[in-house]
């Protein structure tokens, strides 16, 4: 619900201020002249006048019309001045006062860049409350308070925490472009968080500009997440874009597994940190059955440098994806028939094309030069999908949609008719349904699926010492069993449902009550223990649930149950080992064997990064084979959930 504001500002035009005051002593001095006639003298009904404003001619006797109205007008200058100096302060104090009685659950934006006025916009169209922190009082403001949000400014930042309620907001975004900034902030914000203890979990969005930023952030921020209140994640323009742009086109909805080995392969024209990003999702998510890599033709004018660059930052790819360059003789892609013969077969049997660069208008016309090429190879202007990232620049392509009804605009003319999709670096990515809902859904998997790692390998050690239950692995394995099966039993299934069977489940086999069992077992308490770096990972694997899904429905893996999961268990566990591999090598982890000592594990796991299981899968012994295997028998349960 967008918060009402019909109570504004008093602004007064200083022309009317004045005109009011002169008013004042026109009449006055012009009623004193007909009340004291010959005893009149300038200055002193001047001076009289003057005294109007202090409520100095009080008496309630009229002796002159003119000196009344005068007297009045005075008054109300009076007071109407003090209001206006005062009403900020009132205004504020309604503000703050309507906000902790009516605000829960609500977004706080920091700062009005472009990125967060976008953010900030969005949500609130979507039907958010919203309060933004901004010290600028701009149009920009201007335009949030008339969408219904609430603006706020404060010297102290704690008192920014403190009146935007942020103790019981569900997110905060700080989207200031400056990265210190933001760290700053996160810095003061968890400092707050942590001496405002409300029982709830806020979702902290933070926007940082440079990857090693990043990196630092999610391996080494508070590594022991001893504080539960907050739930950290990072982004930036050119992450949310390349994953926009692999979740709505991703590679594996083009190229099948039965296709010919030459025939497995997509095109990438130009390069930049988009492309760069992009490349990174391929390694992650790009895994089938089959197990080979997936070829990317990386075109651009500059592309023996550009795969050195990425060689150099990644020098692990190839192990992940085949990545070839091919040199890029033009942007027009004319007379590109320099290449071989061989080259342009390969190229034009891609099954899709993303486009990168530094200018809308270039990418536009690029984006048809390409056409133009698989049209002259295919004779089709549909057949191969070509997707654009626009990074905007300029305001190019607004302009070619502004006068046009929703089927008119170049955006839906070249996505029917030509088969080329846009995406826009900010205004396609920095939505309320990829910040939050998409995030949020996201989430809720990574949720479920660390809590069912957690229950098959955690729960049964916790359940014998703590609540000496001796029998633990066998309720365990029943639990897991009832749990994986939900689907078959269940049409709707959510979190609350799983953790409250878990919990009553546990609470008839131990002498333990509900309230005890939740603060231990709870979905959240597991989810809020574990690190960043941990929370990343489940989130992967969440973002590849459609890709499995689909790629045992081409396995003739169907219906999706335990029996047929258990079938195809040779094709699918390796690839799912596969994905795991590449994301822990993505992020810097290196293979190495881990002493039995709990405390040089940790050293050695979560700061060094080494990690024993970074192996082939046939090399794993029995019990981490199992652990790929499981994700898939919980395939059918993550599916039920994120379909509803």
């Amino acid at each position: 619900m967008s918060a009402d504001h019909s109570v504004k500002p008093v602004k007064i035009h200083p022309l009317l201020v004045v005109l009011a005051v002169l008013a004042v002593f026109v009449l006055a001095i012009t009623g004193y002249y007909q009340e004291l006639g010959h005893e009149f003298n300038f200055w002193g009904a001047a001076y009289s006048a003057l005294g109007l404003f202090f409520f100095h001619h009080v008496s309630a006797k009229v002796d002159n019309v003119l000196v009344l109205i005068a007297a009045y007008l005075a008054a109300a200058v009076f007071i109407v001045s003090i209001f206006s100096l005062i009403f900020s302060k009132i205004y504020k104090a309604y503000l703050v006062v309507k906000i902790r009685l009516t605000y829960r659950d609500h977004i706080v934006v920091f700062s009005l860049s472009q990125i967060g006025r976008k953010i900030a916009l969005e949500l609130l169209k979507n039907g958010y409350k919203v309060i933004v922190i901004e010290k600028k009082d701009d149009h920009f403001s201007s335009e949030i308070k008339k969408k219904g949000g609430v603006v706020l400014a404060e010297k102290d930042i704690n008192t920014e925490f403190e009146n935007s309620f942020i103790s019981h907001a569900s997110v905060c975004v700080l989207a200031e472009a400056d990265d210190a900034h933001n760290i700053k902030l996160v810095n003061s914000l968890i400092a707050y968080l942590h001496g405002k203890p409300s029982g709830r979990v806020t979702k902290m969005l933070v926007h940082i500009h440079k990857t090693d930023n990043i990196n630092v952030l999610k391996d080494y921020l508070d590594i022991n997440n001893k504080h539960e209140h907050y739930d950290l994640e990072t982004f930036n323009v050119y992450q949310l874009a390349a994953r926009k742009i692999y979740d709505q086109f991703p590679p594996h909805a083009y190229v099948t597994d039965n296709e010919k080995e030459e025939e497995q392969a997509i095109a990438i024209v130009g390069f930049n940190q988009v492309a760069e990003n992009f490349l990174l999702e391929n390694i992650i998510l790009s895994h089938s059955p089959a197990m080979t890599n997936l070829t990317i033709y990386l075109l651009d004018k500059n592309a023996d440098t550009a795969v050195s660059h990425f060689a150099y930052k990644y020098p692990f790819y190839n192990e992940y994806i085949d990545l070839v360059p091919v040199k890029l003789l033009n942007t027009s892609f004319y007379a590109n028939f320099a290449w071989s013969k061989k080259e342009i077969e390969k190229i034009s049997k891609v099954k899709i094309a993303y486009m990168f660069g530094d200018s809308d208008a270039a990418l536009l016309t690029a984006s048809t030069n390409l056409r133009q090429f698989f049209y002259a190879q295919t004779l089709s202007i549909s057949q191969i999908p070509v997707v654009i990232c626009l990074p905007e620049d300029a305001e190019i392509i607004n302009l070619l949609d502004a006068d046009h009804d929703y089927k008119g605009g170049i955006k839906s003319v070249f996505s029917q008719q030509l088969n080329i999709h846009q995406v826009k670096l900010i205004s396609d990515t920095c939505t309320s349904d990829t910040i939050i809902e998409e995030s949020a859904l996201t989430d809720k998997l990574s949720r479920i699926i660390n809590y069912y790692y957690a229950l098959k390998y955690e729960f049964a050690g916790e359940l014998k010492q703590k609540y000496n239950l001796n029998n633990a692995a066998d309720v365990i394995a029943a639990l897991e069993h009832d749990i994986v099966s939900m689907p078959e039993t269940l049409d709707s299934i959510n979190e609350k449902v799983i953790e409250d069977y878990v919990l009553k489940y546990l609470t008839a086999k131990t002498s333990a009550n509900y309230s005890e069992l939740k603060a231990r077992f709870s979905i959240q308490k597991r989810w809020n223990v574990l690190s960043h770096r941990k929370k990343d990972s489940n989130r992967y694997a969440a973002r590849q649930i459609a890709f499995k899904v689909s790629s045992l429905k081409r396995m003739g893996c169907w219906p999706l149950n335990r029996q047929n999961i258990q079938l195809f268990f040779p094709k699918l566990a390796p690839m799912e080992h596969k994905r795991w591999s590449a994301e822990k090598i993505v992020f810097n982890f290196k293979y190495g064997p881990l002493p039995d000592n709990k405390d040089e594990r940790f050293i050695l796991k979560d700061i060094l990064k080494i990690h024993d299981q970074i192996i082939p899968f046939d090399k794993l012994d029995d019990l981490n084979q199992e652990k790929d295997l499981n994700f898939f028998l919980l395939l059918p349960l993550l599916n039920s959930i994120k379909n509803n």
